[in-house]
């Protein structure tokens, strides 16, 4: 009967040091990320995903670029919104910036520096496109470029950002 608690002691400390062992988990998903050059420096976030919403009755595709660590949300993000239904999305789709936020078949592009500030694309200055490269069953890839203005410059007479070279790869 000895010859049991001898066995089981050894295993449970085996057990117990590979159970501490802790793989770091930055709370990313591998190869979801998304990038820019925002004023010709390069920004990149190690998180993106898409998601459908609806505002008021239109259909929306959101991306979002987000930094994760140890899974918390970092205060600085990029979305890319498509006015389109996400169902139907499809690589090949090219999205011009939207004269309005519910032009059908258009995009917005938001930048927050903050949690606070945002800066966008407005209906008064519409430079830039988004395209769609390539839609599976997990994710939606895609490139983008745009003018971003102040939230409250409705006509874009200030651009404040001039966003080029975006990639994403978003997690469906």
């Amino acid at each position: 009967m000895k010859i049991i608690p001898k066995l089981i002691l050894p295993a449970l400390l085996i057990g117990l040091l590979f159970n501490s062992c802790k793989k770091n988990d930055s709370g990313s998903s591998p190869g979801m990320a998304m990038k820019f050059n925002c004023n010709g420096k390069a920004i990149s976030f190690n998180s993106c995903y898409a998601e459908a919403t609806t505002v008021g009755n239109t259909s929306e595709v959101m991306i979002t670029g987000v930094n994760i660590t140890n899974s918390k949300h970092g205060t600085t993000s990029f979305e890319v919104a498509l006015t389109h239904d996400f169902n139907t999305l499809k690589s090949g789709q090219t999205y011009p910036i939207g004269r309005s936020i519910s032009q059908v078949d258009a995009a917005t592009l938001f930048y927050f520096t903050t949690a606070t500030n945002v800066f966008n694309t407005q209906p008064g200055n519409t430079e830039g496109t988004v395209t769609v490269t390539e839609v599976t069953s997990a994710t939606v890839k895609g490139t983008f470029s745009g003018k971003l203005f102040a939230e409250d410059d409705l006509e874009g007479q200030s651009m404040v950002y001039t966003i080029t070279n975006g990639e994403f790869t978003a997690k469906k």
